[in-house]
């Protein structure tokens, strides 16, 4: 499953995403941003099925705690 998370303003914000990622234990590949170079952006990353469970706590975490538009792409 694919995640996408708009609203990325920084390389500081985007690192952010990357720890709450850390932070739930799982495991990702970044695929990369749209722009790439500039901000804001929209970045996309490749989750393991193992994390279907923590998708919704994921989100939450990233929209409520964060502002980041995130979502679940199949």
């Amino acid at each position: 499953m694919t995640l996408r998370v708009a609203n990325v303003r920084d390389e500081g914000e985007l690192e952010l995403v990357r720890d709450v990622l850390d932070e739930l234990g799982a495991e990702y590949e970044y695929l990369g941003s749209e722009p790439e170079d500039s901000f804001p952006q929209t970045a996309y990353f490749e989750l393991s099925s193992g994390l279907a469970d923590d998708a919704e706590e994921l989100l939450a975490r990233l929209a409520a705690d964060h502002g980041f538009d995130a979502e679940i792409l199949d």
